[in-house]
């Protein structure tokens, strides 16, 4: 038999919303349209994640939109082909010690990093809430896993994670919300991307890789049954119940249709073009839907 040709794919975080790819993998869709993925990497977050994919360490990632964008204002070639959720299931959770905003002063918010989607998403609720930056330390801890932990063992009195751990979290040991972050700030979920290079060079496996998301999403949806172990392996920390809880969070979440939001990559765009000495990106400078648009029509 002939070898299938290979994709890498590498994850930004354990969370149920950068799970596709390995719920896929698990399933064969992706075999089943003719791809042979091969997860590369996991919980590379962030900064660190775009300067692999821009270096050619994988081929698609899972990850947040603002470090891609980011990339491309630094003359990178990221680009996003689709995105599962248009605004993150993501929040900035409180210890059960924690009643509101105010008692984060002297306090630390862990983060997966300061430049990525957690570190600019919690920095910006803290000037929302006029709490000054030298008075809540922002905590660099490279993982969902690791936040979690940290709000478990009490070393941090705040952290920004997604709602899988919200769920777990509330009943092990009291975390509540101190802010939405998907509905305050309205950014881009997370998104799946590839370069512009590779696009050009491997067309064909891009698209087979679009429809098999496409395809990954509708099993999802229709078929906890055959996603639910994936999910437990894959996050490491739900039992059988809790997934049953964020199953359903997502499927109610999740795009069968999954195009970016036009106005959430905006957002993000806006973001860095203020501090930019490039001109202001475009949306069609982050983003190729022509992939996309061609798997919806098959």
């Amino acid at each position: 038999m002939t070898p299938l040709p290979e994709v890498r794919l590498a994850l930004g975080l354990r969370s149920t919303a950068q799970s596709l790819g390995v719920i896929g993998h698990d399933a064969g869709v992706f075999r089943e349209q003719g791809l042979d993925l091969v997860i590369a990497r996991e919980e590379t977050a962030g900064p660190d994640g775009v300067r692999g994919l821009v270096a050619g360490e994988y081929d698609l990632a899972e990850f947040g939109a603002v470090p891609l964008v980011q990339a491309v204002y630094e003359g990178h070639d990221p680009v996003v082909l689709l995105a599962a959720e248009q605004t993150n299931a993501m929040y900035l959770l409180g210890a059960a010690r924690i009643d509101a905003p105010r008692a984060l002063v002297g306090e630390k918010i862990g983060v997966l990093s300061i430049a990525g989607q957690t570190g600019v998403s919690a920095a910006t609720m803290l000037d929302r809430w006029t709490l000054r930056r030298e008075d809540v330390e922002l905590l660099e801890l490279g993982t969902y896993p690791a936040i979690y932990q940290a709000l478990q063992d009490g070393r941090i009195a705040a952290g920004v994670l997604t709602a899988d751990y919200g769920v777990a979290g509330s009943v092990a040991f009291g975390l509540h919300r101190l802010a939405d972050l998907g509905q305050e700030l309205r950014f881009q979920g997370p998104i799946v991307a590839t370069t512009r290079r590779y696009a050009r060079a491997h067309p064909d496996r891009v698209q087979r890789a679009v429809t098999a998301y496409v395809r990954t999403i509708e099993l999802f949806a229709d078929h906890p049954d055959r996603v639910l172990e994936s999910m437990k392996r894959h996050l490491g920390f739900l039992d059988h119940a809790q997934a049953l809880a964020v199953h359903d969070f997502y499927s109610r979440r999740f795009q069968r249709r999954p195009h970016p939001s036009e106005a959430g990559l905006q957002r993000v765009i806006d973001l860095y073009a203020a501090t930019s000495s490039r001109p202001a990106l475009r949306l069609e400078d982050v983003w190729d839907r022509s992939f996309l648009d061609r798997s919806l029509q098959a």
